[in-house]
């Protein structure tokens, strides 16, 4: 299972990313809007993807992935992603396209540069 320690060793390894709660638990931002963090029970957490991308992982792999809605389905929210069966380099993966998704374009370029 990932832990905590993981998700933030993969978060903070991208530039512009701080840590900060979201609701009292543990969450990763960029330029002030969150890429990822852990539901309650540590069990799942929500990447925020676009959401094509989570639409196309809840469909590839159910058991592992879910999209996440809010407003009856009128805004979503990102991608529920089950701890305890997902693998580190996917997870990263989809950290960093969270990140990509968030950041402005010159942090991402520079990021690439490099």
């Amino acid at each position: 299972m990932i832990e905590l320690a993981e998700i933030r060793r993969y978060a903070l390894a991208l530039p512009a990313v701080e840590e900060k709660t979201h609701f009292r638990l543990p969450g990763f931002r960029a330029a002030d809007k969150l890429i990822v963090h852990l539901e309650k029970g540590d069990a799942h957490a929500i990447v925020c993807v676009p959401k094509a991308e989570a639409q196309a992982a809840a469909a590839g792999e159910p058991q592992v992935f879910e999209e996440v809605w809010r407003e009856h389905g009128r805004i979503f929210v990102g991608l529920r992603v089950d701890l305890a069966r997902v693998d580190g380099p996917r997870l990263r993966e989809l950290i960093e396209h969270a990140w990509r998704h968030r950041v402005p374009k010159r942090v991402a370029a520079a990021h690439d540069g490099r």
